[in-house]
């Protein structure tokens, strides 16, 4: 009986990524390397410059979100390795700056350059979070490759940060209000201008940023911030930010911007989450929403949804897809013993 080959995985990252940080305000992306590094038996981690010939593993991960991290790896083209590489926000449009109030300076690339770096170190594969986002601003520089480049999975929290007490809490034992949390100063193509004005309505339970406002949870205790609400806001009208995963999986009530990605993971209106994409159906949704008690009703959407991220999208199952990904395309003189 032929035994499963055990993969030996190198993950390439910025340990001061702030995307990576204990203290970032969503610990999603921190969940996703951390459960792909899990995944598999045999693995290390580089963060700083090295020659490919240091590096034993058949898959190699450059987990670089916004491609900032300037990191020389000579050779990274020749190895055998299936190599793949992670773009959050593909829109990014070239930046040279210093992140406040840590003050650790960035240098991060638009589209062009990203994807010419890529190629230049041999990625086989991208892992982006946004198919519009992908085919508008990354798949031009593939050309026809980008198509089979594609490795797309929404951003997606740990299943270890929601604890069951917690995420299964019913409705009707939480605050009865709808909580918008965030930032609210543009976003790409303006994509928050509908979330800035939803978190100014009445039916709204506005809470900072914790950027902004301290002493407001982050990381792995943002969890306890949502799971106290009944329904929460995860609005944005380009990409399904960690939000659109976090909401559900915490039992709220998810109020969304309907997006395609966001159908293709499974969601549908009134089923397993409330679509807001306009002005009148976000104050005839909540107005129903808050009566006095959340109805049974709204406690299957809740219960429908956490049950989706559950059952698909958690940094879990993106691990398994990774793994189960790379396991297929590994050469065959590259495998480990």
């Amino acid at each position: 009986m032929k035994t499963q080959p055990k993969l030996k995985l190198a993950v390439i990252y910025d340990p001061h990524c702030p995307k990576l940080s204990p203290t970032s305000y969503s610990a999603t992306y921190s969940d996703m390397l951390n459960a792909v590094v899990e995944r598999f038996d045999l693995r290390h981690t580089i963060t700083s410059n090295c020659s490919a010939e240091d590096i034993d593993a058949d898959v190699i991960l450059v987990y670089d979100i916004h491609s900032s991290h300037k990191m020389a790896i000579d050779g990274l083209e020749k190895h055998k390795a299936v190599k793949y590489t992670y773009f959050n926000d593909p829109h990014q449009h070239e930046f040279k700056g210093t992140y406040q109030p840590s003050g650790l300076k960035v240098h991060k690339l638009g589209p062009e350059k990203r994807v010419r770096r890529a190629v230049s170190r041999g990625i086989d594969f991208v892992i982006c979070p946004y198919k519009n986002g992908y085919y508008e601003h990354i798949a031009p520089w593939l050309g026809g490759a980008a198509e089979e480049m594609l490795f797309w999975f929404p951003p997606a929290p740990s299943i270890k940060r929601f604890p069951q007490h917690l995420r299964t809490i019913p409705l009707a034992e939480r605050t009865h209000k709808i909580l918008g949390n965030g930032f609210m100063h543009g976003g790409y193509k303006d994509g928050y201008a509908f979330r800035e004005w939803a978190f100014k309505q009445k039916n709204t339970y506005y809470v900072k940023h914790a950027a902004i406002r301290s002493d407001v949870p982050s990381g792995s205790d943002y969890v306890r911030l949502l799971t106290q609400f009944t329904g929460a806001l995860a609005l944005c009208s380009c990409y399904v930010v960690p939000k659109y995963l976090e909401i559900p999986l915490a039992g709220c009530v998810c109020f969304a911007q309907p997006l395609q990605d966001y159908e293709d993971m499974g969601f549908r209106h009134l089923v397993n989450c409330f679509h807001v994409g306009t002005r009148t159906s976000y104050e005839l949704g909540t107005t129903a929403f808050l009566k006095p008690e959340p109805t049974q009703t709204w406690q299957h959407i809740a219960d429908a949804g956490r049950k989706l991220i559950e059952d698909k999208w958690t940094a879990e199952h993106f691990a398994d897809a990774f793994y189960n990904h790379a396991l297929e395309r590994v050469q065959p003189n590259s495998k480990g013993q």
